[in-house]
């Protein structure tokens, strides 16, 4: 009889030991940054406020964060912020969904597109950079967008908000791509640089700090147009391009420390704004960009801090003209007004 009992219950270790080592495979993946792949089975698990998981990216989008980063290293701030610095948005949109990220900082068109593709698991909460987009040239024959009649632009941000807000503004003056202005590829802003330095086009098309970077390493290049006050020319709104997205679930479960949050970035900013060389420091410090840069880049990088209704306008009315620019750049359709975290109210 022992001799039985021993037997089944060995039998039934074996089956519990099997049992274990299914459940426990674990399949060590990257996440897809393809729009469609990255939303299966991307659940939110943030709900610890012990540490907030936060995303800056290099660039105009992360410098506005450097003094609440320095701060939050000094154990200052409200929250204890763990900051990942991050040279590729379509990397952090996976994560934000997953809630490896809590916030982040995105490109507007990518948070608007997150929400879609999530069915709302991605929102937004401020909008932290305005138009950071300028044309440079090099020999001081343009000062107006007419002027741009029958010359070829360099550009790079194909199938981001830069082609279209440059389109935008094209089209918005009578000049017809193709026709009226040829508008020329590279793959990245460093290469746009490069390729002007070495000469043979007109205009370039560049976000800040690559208008800074140009300028520095030849100085006979300077500012033409300011695609964002031409953008505004129009008076249909304000040029969004950078805005803080939040992890749906984590707001919800976490509302206070959001806002928190939020009072830590626009004093972050308004320090940026306010300091440029002490601000430049930190930004060199925390890696973002280097402080020489940061100095010349600051003042045209148009940080800001909107929050509620501000945020919610701005938004809204530049969504629209990406809409009819290209839907696809939103994620399909315009966002619902669930998207729009008002953390003011």
């Amino acid at each position: 009889m022992t001799k039985k009992i021993t037997a089944a219950l060995l039998a039934l270790m074996m089956i519990l030991v099997s049992f274990a080592a299914c459940s426990d495979t674990t399949v060590n993946e990257e996440p897809s940054t393809d729009s469609e792949s990255i939303i299966e089975e991307a659940e939110s698990t943030a709900s610890d406020t012990d540490v907030i998981n936060v995303s800056l990216l290099k660039g105009p989008t992360g410098m506005g964060g450097a003094y609440m980063w320095e701060k939050s290293v000094n154990g200052e701030t409200t929250n204890n912020y763990n900051i990942t610095l991050d040279t590729d948005a379509t990397t952090v949109g996976p994560k934000l969904i997953k809630g490896e990220y809590d916030i982040a900082a995105v490109p507007t068109n990518l948070a608007a597109s997150l929400y879609q593709k999530s069915e709302g698991k991605v929102k937004v909460i401020a909008v932290n950079t305005l138009g950071v987009l300028y044309i440079v040239t090099k020999d001081g024959a343009v000062s107006s967008v007419e002027d741009l009649r029958g010359k070829t632009i360099l550009a790079s941000g194909q199938g981001t908000i830069a082609e279209y807000a440059l389109n935008y503004v094209l089209e918005s003056n009578n000049l017809t791509i193709g026709t009226d202005v040829t508008i020329e590829f590279s793959t990245e802003h460093a290469e746009s640089v490069t390729k002007a330095i070495a000469g043979g086009y007109d205009a370039v098309l560049l976000p800040e700090p690559f208008v800074s970077q140009i300028i520095t390493k030849d100085a006979s290049f300077s500012v033409a147009i300011n695609i964002t006050e031409e953008w505004e020319k129009t008076g249909e709104c304000t040029l969004a391009m950078g805005c803080i997205a939040v992890n749906a679930k984590f707001y919800e479960e976490n509302k206070d420390a959001v806002k928190a949050f939020l009072a830590d970035y626009n004093e972050s900013v308004n320090y940026v704004n306010a300091n440029i060389e002490d601000a430049a420091a930190l930004i060199e410090k925390h890696d973002i960009m280097p402080a020489a840069v940061a100095k010349k880049a600051i003042p045209n990088a148009n940080i800001v801090c909107y929050t509620g209704a501000e945020m919610k306008q701005a938004l809204s009315s530049c969504y629209n003209v990406l809409f009819n620019q290209n839907a696809k750049i939103i994620g399909g359709q315009m966002p619902g007004d669930d998207f729009y975290v008002d953390t003011n109210a």
